[in-house]
């Protein structure tokens, strides 16, 4: 794509256009640290940040059911994060995400131990993978081997599988996900819910005793009694009898539980928020998301689940950019923010891929992340501010608080 004759990519007339960024828990680990996030998001031309308050089932806010996270050790228990950027960011006219990693629970080198944390008080939650179904089954959740070897075996995984995940199959599980997003949209006064991590690692998630628990009684009101005891028969020397006899039911029951889980979700920023958005991080391709991965994400945008989807577009290559870009605007139904690795490219590059996404008609477009274009604290960004001079020029962000 060509770029206009002053170099500069402008957004297309009518309607605010979203110019967010993805910003990580490591800036939210410091009052300075907040600070020249909202800073830099306000002088280079931004009107949102994606802020992460819940990294691997930890708080960087106050309150709520997860623990405070470990990276706010040095700070004051009086030391609000999330509260602190909310309150600057409403004096720029930024919006502020709430970004929730939903499933993602624990990096797999090392375990929580906060007797707060999710994996420490519902280890029985956790994903099992299929290959792990013959050790982990007969063993407690409560052994501390149980999920040692969890953790090992998704660190060999680890070109696949971010980490270790908590299941969203048990009804328990979604109570406690939703107990969040509630006391987060009444607490804050946020413009968004931002989900990631709503998906399975593979399909070979989840066979642990509680999910598998919760299929069977799913398939409980369907079967005869003779049906439901042959196969508790057979589940007794072979657990997943179950989930092999009814392998599609397996499927498709997974993925519409996931979707329940952003429904309750949904509603209930909703209702506490009524301006509020809910977006999710998404595959971007859509039916590998919905059948690899069981996140159905053009379904839940085309149902008004959530406001938008944001397919993560993290290549290097700008060809392979522009043709799945294209495939969104042939194919997507609803609202897409197209997310830009900008961590893999150069600030030019940046620029020309938001040219390109306003060029296919895409209403906004999210960077990934404030960590690879910032210089540090106390630092100015070369990046951001050579990517503003071409995407995002002084006058254009007056339309920041449009979107609210």
């Amino acid at each position: 794509m060509a770029w206009p004759r002053d170099g500069v990519a402008r957004p297309q007339a009518g309607g605010a256009e979203m110019r967010g960024m993805w910003v990580t828990r490591s800036w939210m680990t410091s009052p300075a640290h907040v600070a020249q996030v909202v800073d830099d998001a306000e002088r280079h031309g931004l009107t949102a940040v994606f802020v992460q308050v819940r990294g691997r089932g930890d708080a960087f806010y106050l309150g709520g059911p997860d623990p405070r996270a470990s990276l706010l050790a040095r700070q004051p228990a009086s030391f609000d994060p999330l509260g602190e950027l909310v309150g600057r960011a409403r004096t720029r006219g930024l919006q502020v995400h709430a970004w929730l990693n939903v499933n993602l629970v624990a990096g797999a080198t090392a375990m929580p131990t906060a007797t707060q944390h999710v994996a420490v008080q519902h280890p029985e939650w956790l994903m099992v993978p299929r290959p792990l179904a013959d050790t982990l089954l007969p063993m407690s959740p409560r052994d501390p081997r149980y999920a040692a070897t969890l953790a090992t075996w998704s660190r060999k995984q680890s070109a696949t599988i971010e980490g270790v995940f908590a299941s969203p199959l048990p009804e328990g599980a979604q109570d406690r996900l939703e107990a969040t997003v509630d006391h987060l949209t009444t607490r804050y006064a946020l413009d968004g819910l931002h989900l990631d991590y709503i998906r399975f690692p593979s399909p070979e998630f989840d066979v642990s005793r509680a999910a598998l628990a919760a299929f069977r009684a799913s398939l409980a009101l369907e079967l005869t009694p003779a049906e439901l005891a042959t196969l508790d028969g057979r589940a007794a020397s072979r657990p997943l009898a179950f989930i092999d006899t009814y392998a599609a039911r397996w499927v498709s029951w997974r993925r519409e539980r996931l979707t329940q889980l952003v429904t309750r979700l949904g509603t209930t920023a909703r209702r506490n928020r009524p301006a509020l958005k809910v977006t999710a991080a998404v595959w971007p391709d859509p039916e590998y998301a919905r059948d690899y991965k069981l996140q159905d994400w053009a379904r839940w945008l085309r149902d008004g689940l959530i406001d938008a989807a944001c397919p993560m577009l993290y290549m290097s290559s700008g060809a392979t950019y522009e043709r799945q870009l294209q495939v969104l605007a042939d194919g997507a139904a609803g609202t897409v923010w197209p997310g830009i690795g900008a961590y893999k490219i150069d600030p030019l590059e940046t620029a020309r891929r938001v040219a390109v996404a306003r060029a296919r008609g895409f209403g906004g477009v999210l960077l990934y992340s404030y960590d690879s274009m910032s210089a540090g604290v106390g630092r100015p960004s070369t990046y951001l501010a050579a990517v503003q001079r071409r995407a995002f020029p002084e006058g254009d962000s007056s339309q920041a608080g449009a979107a609210r």
